[in-house]
């Protein structure tokens, strides 16, 4: 797949998650990446280990654009996979930035961290998918609400497939979010 990304993105997607897995959660997030990615979804995410590096590996297997803001200033903590490295060296504000960056977010695993990216995305109105086949976060909130302040709750998805069913029913967003009608950033 040659990918271009004027004419082949449709929208970005966020990963939140851990960056502790397991084989077989690491051979699912690689495959969500693909998925992704041949999906025409662009991928933000935080640019290091775990999840990030899984699903961005998975992504650049089939040509996708990934896109990694990282804590630190030195672009040279990306991981491998990364095309477009954003530093945000300002502790955890670097989350609502990978949460922003993103049309919809999805969750998987997590701690703290995927916790409180969690919530910035409910806080921001962005669409949430939570692997909940997935130990962490992602599966305790899982078709939960966090507040009242939305009507919708936190999706579930249960494998790479249902992510990406669920990220194609939820996902509205025009072309022209991101090409202007000449097809020119």
């Amino acid at each position: 797949m040659n990918f271009n990304f004027k004419k082949d993105v449709k929208a970005t997607v966020s990963i939140i998650g851990t960056s502790e897995i397991d084989d077989k959660t690491k051979n699912n997030v690689i495959k969500l990446g693909r998925l992704l990615a041949e999906n025409q979804y662009a991928i933000a995410c935080g640019g290091l280990s775990g999840v990030m590096e899984a699903v961005c590996k998975g992504a650049k297997q089939v040509g996708g654009l990934t896109i990694g803001i990282i804590p630190y200033k030195d672009k040279g903590f990306a991981n491998e996979y990364i095309d477009i490295v954003i530093p945000v060296p300002f502790s955890q504000a670097r989350n609502i930035v990978v949460v922003l960056s993103g049309d919809i977010c999805v969750a998987i695993g997590g701690k703290a961290g995927t916790l409180s990216e969690i919530c910035f995305a409910w806080i921001y109105e962005k669409p949430i998918v939570a692997m909940s086949s997935i130990e962490g976060w992602s599966s305790k909130i899982a078709n939960k609400k966090i507040d009242n302040r939305r009507n919708d709750v936190i999706h579930d998805a249960k494998t790479p497939e249902e992510i990406i069913d669920k990220i194609n029913q939820l996902i509205k967003v025009p072309k022209s979010n991101y090409l202007n009608p000449e097809g020119n950033f």
